[in-house]
């Protein structure tokens, strides 16, 4: 039984990771923006030419991200674009002499294209993956894996995410509770259960590196490995002991994970920041809300009632009529004229959810209305105080679509799990914090709150 105890309990150990003298550059494949919420100093690239990806190695820091937004996309869209990131890293490596390692990063609950991206990557890879790991905890976020299952703290519970809202997603959804299980469902049978390795929170808890050593060199021909953990500790012991292994046998791994993974292999993790020491702008702010989920809605709700921000609500059913741009200029027109009067303004879609029993229509309906909020941000002729974006889709549209981000820096959190990112110079707003708000994170005030802290409006 998964307890509070349990995730705290700690050895205190001297844990050494040994990054500073890792030999790999390590590229961040990101599925939606929201990865970037437990490190900072890092550049993430909208874009994956081997120009963008040559300037990822040469930076300083061992670690870079590319932002594919692979989670808006379906089977066929990902599989192309992970087959030219693919190529044109291999060529970045091979030209540079420079080794890397490949982290998937997809969402803490499972949902994205969680076994097709990895295996897509190994299979254009001039020389297949020995195995893919599996690392979907975020402990900021409390997601857990323990025994091989995979869980979410709700409402002071912990529950098997198979049993949240998280499995019912209209494009993403699934049934199993055993990562292993799970596995074997998206791969539609490729990865059998009973062949998935398993490192333990025994193995890790117990310090027992020889049997974690044991795992490495026994996987080969993309073999699968779901590894437990419950805190930062767990993960930084599971990383000194790949560390270790990897700087003395030549294997090929790639992983698929969360962000507390991403954290722990990095030698800059993140830190709370305040939007008001990067933006000197007296104009208002502007929130965009477009994410569905639950937990995006109560906090919305209290958002709404529990400050002075105006709101404007975007009808999503809009996005299947002919009036669709007129629609939007207004709705242009109301935000300009709210910022330029220093009110910050929250354009959120109607709480609908229109769903067809097509999942790639599902998931097109879900672009067009985000493309629609896009147009909103493109449509701006004065530049707001900050951005915030709640929802994966909508932050990673409003990012490449809206604001033209090619090569933004990640300078922080603005709290646990919301990670803001510097515009660069070619975006349409420079050197503008931009906030990426994952739609399932915090708990109900936790959005009123970040805007409380960074508000235009002085709040009772």
């Amino acid at each position: 039984m998964l307890t509070e105890d349990l995730i705290n309990q700690k050895n205190n150990d001297d844990i050494h990771k040994r990054l500073n003298d890792f030999k790999y550059k390590i590229i961040v494949l990101d599925d939606d923006p929201t990865g970037t919420q437990t490190v900072k100093d890092l550049p993430v690239y909208t874009g994956w030419s081997e120009d963008l990806i040559e300037d990822g190695f040469k930076q300083e820091n061992h670690m870079f991200y590319i932002l594919t937004n692979s989670r808006a996309l379906n089977e066929q869209e990902t599989t192309k674009l992970h087959h030219e990131i693919s190529r044109n890293i291999e060529l970045v490596s091979r030209r540079l002499d420079s080794p890397y390692i490949v982290i998937s990063r997809g969402d803490s609950t499972l949902r994205g294209h969680f076994y097709l991206e990895p295996k897509v990557l190994s299979d254009a890879s001039e020389q297949a993956f020995d195995a893919v790991f599996y690392l979907p905890a975020f402990f900021e976020g409390e997601r857990y894996t323990y025994k091989g299952i995979h869980y979410l703290k709700e409402d002071g519970k912990y529950t098997p995410v198979s049993e949240s809202e998280f499995a019912n997603d209209t494009t993403f959804g699934f049934e199993s509770q055993l990562m292993a299980d799970f596995i074997e469902e998206k791969s539609s049978g490729d990865t059998k259960a009973e062949h998935v390795h398993h490192i333990t929170l025994s193995q890790i808890r117990e310090r027992d590196k020889e049997s974690i050593l044991q795992t490495f060199h026994a996987v080969s021909n993309f073999d699968a490995v779901v590894v437990d953990a419950l805190n930062d500790e767990d993960m930084d012991y599971f990383v000194s002991c790949l560390t270790a292994f990897l700087a003395s046998y030549d294997k090929k791994f790639i992983f698929r994970t969360a962000a507390s993974f991403v954290k722990s292999m990095c030698q800059t993790p993140g830190e709370i920041i305040n939007l008001n020491q990067f933006s000197n702008n007296n104009q208002g702010g502007l929130i965009i809300v477009g994410s569905h989920v639950k937990k995006t809605s109560s906090q919305l709700h209290h958002l709404l009632n529990n400050t002075h921000i105006t709101p404007i609500e975007f009808d999503v059913k809009s996005v299947t009529k002919t009036n669709l741009n007129i629609y939007i200029d207004k709705r242009i027109q109301e935000v300009e004229a709210l910022i330029k009067n220093s009110k910050d303004v929250v354009v959120y879609t109607s709480r609908d959810v229109i769903k067809t029993e097509d999942l790639t229509n599902n998931l097109g309906i879900s672009t067009n209305i985000s493309n629609a909020l896009v147009e909103i941000v493109r449509g701006l002729s004065i530049k707001p105080r900050f951005i915030i974006a709640k929802g994966g889709i909508t932050s990673s549209d409003v990012a490449t679509k809206g604001l033209k981000i090619k090569k933004a820096q990640v300078i922080g959190q603005i709290t646990q799990g919301v990670p803001v990112w510097l515009t660069g110079e070619e975006a349409k707003y420079s050197k503008m914090p931009y906030v990426i708000f994952p739609g399932n994170i915090g708990s109900t005030d936790t959005l009123t709150n970040v805007y409380k802290m960074n508000s235009s409006i002085k709040e009772n």
